[in-house]
């Protein structure tokens, strides 16, 4: 599923990469007196008024740009689904204290006997008598 999820990621970059060609032939075909600054709230341009001011010049580009644009936002969508379908899918880790069992291994000792019973030699200091640590 990665790969397909990269593959969806690959098309939906190369159609933001289309688009942001598009609309700077757009700007750059239309009139110099086209304030299309405008048209531009948030990213999202409003077709139908572009492309009365932008001219017949702008049209063929106004075309792939509108296409680009939808193709984006339908493989963005794509995506998120597939990544969310793939994430549900996978089997979630166990806990620890989702099956609580016993540890049979005699090296393990156990929590309420571990203060009392790890002793050991620790390494003596020159000058300093042997203690023992607990």
């Amino acid at each position: 599923m990665s790969v397909l999820l990269g593959v969806i990621v690959l098309f939906a970059v190369l159609a933001l990469v289309v688009a942001v060609i598009q609309a700077v032939a757009i700007v750059r075909a239309a009139p110099a007196g086209a304030d299309l600054a405008g048209f531009m709230p948030l990213g999202w341009w409003k077709f139908s008024q572009l492309e009365a001011k932008a001219g017949a010049a702008a049209a063929p580009s106004l075309i792939i740009y509108k296409r680009s644009v939808i193709a984006f936002i339908v493989f963005l969508l794509l995506g998120l689904i597939l990544s969310g379908w793939v994430s549900n899918q996978t089997p979630a880790a166990a806990t620890a204290s989702a099956e609580p069992r016993l540890i049979n291994d005699p090296r393990v000792i156990p929590a309420q006997f571990a203060f009392n019973t790890d002793l050991r030699r620790v390494a003596t200091m020159p000058g300093a008598q042997e203690i023992l640590e607990s």
